[in-house]
């Protein structure tokens, strides 16, 4: 394995040298990784402390004196999804830097049941929300996360109002919801079908879920103008559908 490729990892040069040498060494010593990598032992301790840290190395006891021993080069692998998977969070917000700067909608789509509760979360910031849905299509490991998102709602007085598809079962699931959520949320029903997933508007963000199946994701969209619009045909839609209880 070469320096470099652990520089890449953003492992300092030095540090990198000391973790190949313990590879190399085995359970060793600060003084024989630093006869291993030319370093200076003051050094040597720097970096070694660090990369303990770092879950590099682990310390190990022989003879009541200290030793270390470097990890397994997976550990490196487990690094690089940890901070891809850090990163891979704050992107939408990364581009949405750049699209403000040139006009432009950020758009994203976030897939699998991870990428859905990344979404639901984000709602529960939200001061108000304008949602279609079908509430019986909500799939069985998202509920709870919905569930956790109405007590939101009551929590910090989220105004919410939400259109669902005209069924029975629908409605007992919006009734569930709604002795949760408080007064804050209201539920119409739909006066036209075709509501087959949730459709959210909060803030300046319009996000168009697809929850069926294995094929699941959400569509995010952050622009001001869009979700005015949204809000528009909300409230429209809202005047037209019917009261339950």
């Amino acid at each position: 394995m070469k320096v470099s490729v652990l520089t890449s990892l953003g492992i300092n040069e030095k540090a990198a040298k000391v973790y190949l040498a313990g590879l190399a060494l085995g359970t060793t010593s600060v003084q024989e990784l630093a006869r291993k990598t030319g370093l200076k032992r003051p050094t040597v301790y720097l970096h070694i402390d660090e990369l303990v840290k770092q879950g590099l190395f682990e310390i190990v006891s022989l003879n009541n004196k200290r030793h270390y021993r470097a990890a397994e080069p997976a550990v490196l692998e487990s690094r690089l999804k940890k901070n891809l998977s850090t990163l891979q969070s704050e992107l939408p917000e990364l581009v949405a830097l750049r699209a403000n700067t040139m006009g432009k909608p950020q758009v994203s789509v976030l897939e699998g049941e991870e990428g859905v509760k990344r979404v639901y979360e984000e709602m529960k910031k939200a001061n108000s929300l304008r949602v279609w849905s079908n509430m019986t299509a909500i799939h069985a490991p998202l509920q709870e996360i919905y569930l956790e998102l109405a007590e939101t709602v009551k929590e910090n007085g989220i105004g919410a109002r939400e259109i669902i598809a005209d069924t029975k079962e629908a409605q007992r699931y919006s009734r569930l919801v709604a002795k949760i959520a408080g007064p804050t949320y209201t539920t119409r029903l739909a006066t036209a079908e075709g509501l087959a997933n949730d459709t959210v508007v909060c803030a300046n963000v319009v996000a168009i879920f697809r929850l069926h199946e294995l094929n699941m994701f959400v569509v995010r969209i952050e622009d001001k103008t869009i979700a005015d619009s949204m809000k528009a045909l909300f409230d429209m839609a809202w005047k037209s559908a019917k009261a339950f209880r």
